[in-house]
């Protein structure tokens, strides 16, 4: 270990990977239920509910990632009073009951980062998962209608479950994506991973060596988080009889 490496500064990395790690693990939840949710809507018999998924894809997927953060962050507060502005985002029970139990100095800004990662990485997922449910084979959808499935219901057991194994590797490629996005927080004072390693940069002048070190970071994270994906897929797929020739 090198001696700039204090064990107060270890735990300080340490506790930027936990906040990474929850970043990515929620976000991923998160982002894949919008994803889904607008893929549905994208594909649906209601004009509305097409126009409203599509703006939202077209918006949401075409902004940059970190101007969406710096808006839910920084400027969606300052569409309030300032009296307001303070009771809505800083100064209330649920904001003071997250700061409790995450340690986390301004809960608020952790909160947009994960309405901004979710709408981002959701709005792309929209199209991966979209893409897969019109690729599942109509022979499967016209066999269960055949056996008296309703339309609902072979949209709920074939449809929606077989797309979302054919889109999987698209999905997984996405949020691996996502979990390098989260290193995008430190611009609004979240303290992720990359922020306590710049802080570490700013009281060593260790640049080369610490840069390094998240690059490596961010690659093993990025590996763990592919591996534990794949395992997913694996479980998807596992005696089903879809082509996974047809993945997108």
């Amino acid at each position: 270990m090198p001696d700039w490496l204090t064990g107060e500064l270890g735990l300080q990395i340490a506790g930027g990977v936990a906040v990474t790690v929850a970043l990515t693990v929620i976000t991923s939840i998160t982002s894949f239920a919008v994803g889904l949710g607008a893929a549905i809507g994208r594909r649906s018999g209601r004009a509305w509910a097409r126009r409203t998924a599509a703006t939202f894809v077209e918006i949401f997927r075409n902004v940059p990632a970190l101007i969406l953060l710096i808006f839910f962050a920084f400027a969606v507060p300052n569409l309030f009073p300032a009296g307001l502005r303070k009771t809505l985002f800083f100064d209330n029970r649920f904001v003071d009951t997250i700061e409790t139990i995450t340690t986390l100095p301004l809960p608020y800004y952790a909160l947009a980062a994960v309405v901004a990662l979710t709408v981002n990485t959701g709005a792309h997922l929209a199209e991966i998962l979209r893409a897969g449910l019109d690729s599942v084979p109509q022979q499967r959808i016209d066999a269960a209608r055949s056996l008296g499935a309703s339309a609902r219901s072979a949209y709920l057991t074939i449809t929606i479950p077989d797309g979302v194994r054919i889109a999987f590797p698209g999905v997984i490629n996405r949020l691996v994506h996502n979990l390098k996005n989260t290193a995008l927080v430190s611009f609004v004072a979240v303290p992720d991973a990359f922020q306590k390693i710049q802080g570490t940069i700013t009281k060593t002048f260790e640049a080369t060596e610490l840069l390094i070190f998240a690059a490596l970071l961010y690659l093993l994270l990025a590996t763990l988080l592919e591996f534990g994906l794949r395992r997913i897929e694996l479980a998807l797929w596992r005696g089903r009889a879809v082509d996974r020739r047809l993945d997108v």
